[in-house]
């Protein structure tokens, strides 16, 4: 990756990667994911590791939206 490329792609980060929107977009991912690792839990299958992931990503992404939310203007 070029000099040049990586200056681009951290500028379009910095404008667009806002905490409040990857902490919606970790929560809308942790939600499935601990469902799904709650179901492979009960049922016959590796779903330890994956409830863990699923809450970890969940509790983080609903701190990120909390800990922003009195900054966010309101419309």
């Amino acid at each position: 990756m070029t000099a040049r490329t990586r200056t681009r792609l951290r500028a379009w980060l910095v404008r667009n990667a806002a905490e409040f929107r990857m902490g919606v977009l970790l929560v809308a991912v942790g939600a499935p994911v601990s469902i799904s690792g709650a179901v492979l839990y009960v049922l016959p299958g590796p779903g330890f590791p994956v409830l863990l992931i699923g809450l970890a990503c969940l509790v983080t992404g609903l701190v990120m939206v909390g800990a922003n939310a009195s900054r966010r203007s309101r419309r």
